[in-house]
């Protein structure tokens, strides 16, 4: 028998701990982890991009998400959507795709974890924001999009993230 999947959205500004907190959560859950595309897309590139490769990476990452939902896991966690396009591209472009605009306002999770930038800066080719103030305002940037979220912060993120997805059962 089918079952619809719990739907969990973990996202935040660069180096705050979503890919391995995402990867983790699936992992003690048994659930489904859905990779960030972009990683990907842009790895394949050389870390190079213009403006309308963000809606290839947008196209790609509801793919990916349709996908794992189609396998029908108890949970799907999903490392970044499409909030991470519309402010990438809002920072980079000063502008965004109106379709990525209307994605973002037509998801629907359970449970959005939204990671504080709290974490020392990791470098990394792909990360283009290593300075604390603007990964702050990014950080406030998704608090004004993304609706309703639990903030995951400090040493204890994976106890409070799966105190949160364990909540859910209640």
């Amino acid at each position: 028998m089918y079952q619809t999947p719990r739907r969990i959205l973990i996202t935040g500004p660069e180096s705050s701990g979503k890919s391995t907190l995402a990867r983790t959560l699936a992992w003690a859950t048994d659930g489904r982890y859905v990779e960030e595309v972009a990683r990907k897309y842009l790895n394949q590139r050389n870390g190079q991009y213009a403006e309308a490769d963000l809606l290839d990476i947008w196209r790609a990452q509801m793919a990916a998400q349709a996908a794992a939902e189609a396998e029908g896991p108890n949970y799907l966690f999903f490392d970044t959507g499409p909030e991470v396009l519309e402010i990438w591209a809002k920072v980079k472009f000063g502008r965004c795709d109106p379709r990525i605009v209307r994605s973002r306002q037509r998801q629907s999770y359970d449970l959005v974890l939204l990671c504080s930038p709290d974490l020392p800066w990791e470098p990394d080719p792909l990360r283009e924001a290593p300075d604390t103030e603007t990964r702050w305002d990014l950080f406030e940037a998704y608090q004004k999009i993304i609706g309703s979220h639990r903030v995951i912060a400090g040493a204890q993120r994976v106890a409070q993230a799966l105190a949160a997805v364990r909540a859910m059962e209640d």
